[in-house]
């Protein structure tokens, strides 16, 4: 049987179900969208701009319990669940490969009666982002296919890859949102030697990354956004001030200047 779970930001997880609170309903709308419009003329406008803004997801649950005072403490126990002053995650067990980061608007539960039940108790929850997030990393599922789960919109026939050894390679971005350096930055690791520069090109959108130093294969180039470390130490004065944006689909990386080396992306996919 499914049921709603929630997550918090320390790993301690509460399945509602379990615990009594009865899930009503559970059903996340779509990313809201509001687009920005130019008049043209008289007759027609063209769109100028698309923003995603916060979703909200509303979750309906009945308090169960056994006397008043089991209600009381059910109320508590609520209250602890849905804390408002944190982050936590919620996803559906029958998909815990999605889930959503949010919080909890003001919750206020209504006794039905006499009965030791509640009416039902709508508990909005406000998700900044606007979309649901894969619960596992790229390389996480790249080591694990299981991890991806039904409907990560992989292109049919094609091998999920996270970790590279050829100059040429495909990485596939499965979500429905580009990754951009500014909002959604790709983690990109790389070890390998390079005599005096490395040039990571994304052939699908014309952007490259140029880092005008030499690496040992005992080197580790992290670029994360726009801002690149080696060794854990930034070096963004010997970088060419490129970025890397990843489109919907795949991505075609082409690598110039290393040799016998090991690449990696790792990011998080969003529905």
């Amino acid at each position: 049987m499914a049921s709603i779970m929630i997550e918090h930001l320390d790993g301690t997880t509460y399945d509602l179900d379990a615990l009594d609170f009865r899930v009503v309903s559970y059903n996340p709308p779509t990313a809201t969208v509001t687009y920005t419009y130019q008049q043209i003329g008289n007759y027609g406008t063209t769109l100028t701009g698309a923003q995603t803004a916060q979703l909200v997801i509303p979750l309906v649950v009945v308090i169960k319990a056994r006397d008043m005072n089991d209600y009381r403490m059910q109320l508590i126990q609520l209250h602890s669940i849905f804390y408002t002053d944190e982050y936590f995650y919620v996803y559906d067990s029958k998909m815990p490969y999605l889930r959503y980061k949010v919080r909890a608007q003001q919750i206020s539960p209504t006794q039905n009666g006499n009965f030791w039940y509640s009416s039902n108790v709508t508990i909005n929850l406000d998700c900044p982002s606007g979309y649901a997030e894969s619960t596992y990393t790229s390389l996480e599922m790249a080591n694990d296919h299981s991890l991806m789960g039904f409907g990560v919109n992989l292109p049919a026939g094609q091998d999920f890859q996270a970790q590279f050894t050829t100059p040429d390679f495909t990485f596939t971005n499965i979500g429905l949102i580009p990754l951009q350096s500014d909002e959604r930055p790709v983690t990109i690791t790389f070890n390998g030697s390079v005599s005096s520069a490395l040039t990571i090109t994304n052939q699908t959108t014309n952007q490259s990354l140029t880092i005008t130093k030499s690496l040992s294969g005992n080197d580790t180039l992290v670029i994360t956004g726009f801002m690149p470390t080696l060794n854990g130490t930034p070096i963004y004065g010997d970088s060419d001030h490129g970025y890397l944006d990843f489109v919907r689909g795949n991505n075609q990386i082409h690598i110039d200047g290393a040799t016998s080396f090991t690449i990696s992306f790792d990011t998080r996919f969003y529905y």
